[in-house]
């Protein structure tokens, strides 16, 4: 079982067994993928050719491959309450095991994402919003989050903060992080 006396950045912890995991999408935007999966079709067709294509091809044809590879996603560790945030290129997972002792609460934080788009033509920025509903741990004074999931669904977020909540025994809480003295004699200043 997890002990209380684990830090956040315990660097003796290199493996743990995965319970659930978690895929939170793509590194990269759906255009550059689309534009990468092209590119990629052009390096095919540079090796195909031969020539120059023998060494411009392949380098084209690993990039696009590794735009479409690539993704983040956390793992979680009932056994002994251990988080890991990762990053995935080429199949492979990286990133550290955390253990949660020191994070007791966990919340749905509801943010908006923006995509913006300049037109060639125009000054202004088209921009559109999607609203992200991101299931986090966090620590006691809720200073310190790490992410567990992120969803366009409000209800699917509610139902894994639930369920982790249970299963890490975790308090399923609202976000309000402890503002300093500092802080709030900062805001006083300015106004």
């Amino acid at each position: 079982m997890s002990n209380i006396k684990d830090t956040l950045d315990s660097s003796s912890i290199t493996d743990s067994v995965v319970d659930i995991s978690y895929d939170n999408g793509f590194t990269f935007s759906s255009g550059l993928r689309i534009a990468m999966t092209l590119l990629g079709l052009i390096g095919c067709y540079a090796v195909y050719d031969g020539g120059i294509g023998y060494i411009i091809g392949p380098p084209i044809v690993l990039f696009a491959i590794y735009a479409h590879t690539s993704k983040t996603g956390t793992d979680v560790s009932f056994e002994n309450n251990y988080v890991r945030e990762y990053s995935k290129s080429f199949w492979i997972k990286k990133g550290k095991w955390v253990p949660t002792g020191l994070l007791p609460d966990i919340t749905i934080l509801k943010m908006g994402k923006s995509i913006g788009v300049n037109h060639i033509y125009s000054e202004k920025t088209a921009r559109t919003t999607k609203t992200i509903y991101s299931v986090c741990v966090l620590s006691g004074n809720h200073r310190k989050r790490i992410l567990i999931h992120e969803t366009t669904s409000g209800k699917e977020a509610h139902k894994v903060a639930v369920f982790l909540s249970d299963k890490m025994d975790k308090n399923l809480t609202d976000f309000n992080p402890v503002i300093s003295k500092a802080t709030l004699a900062k805001r006083y200043e300015r106004h």
